[in-house]
């Protein structure tokens, strides 16, 4: 299990987590263990990205949460000519 930090510095969650949502598959799962507060930004990031938030959990300042990616998909739009 790898921590997202860059050296001394915290990584960004969102290029990450973008990443992820483009890798992983539809009914894909992710499960991420960090403090409390990087659980509630990777929360509210996958919600955005219309992931299904399963499991939330917390105690002592670290947390833990469970997701899976859903079959949700942009809706198409014709093309302006």
């Amino acid at each position: 299990m790898t921590k997202l930090w860059c050296g001394f510095y915290r990584c960004q969650l969102a290029p990450v987590l973008a990443e992820v949502d483009r890798i992983a598959r539809p009914g894909g799962k992710l499960i991420v263990r960090d403090e409390s507060s990087a659980i509630e930004e990777v929360e509210n990031l996958l919600k955005s990205l219309h992931w299904e938030v399963h499991l939330i959990f917390s105690k002592d300042q670290e947390g833990l949460l469970s997701a899976q990616k859903g079959e949700w998909r942009p809706q198409t739009y014709a093309a302006f000519t």
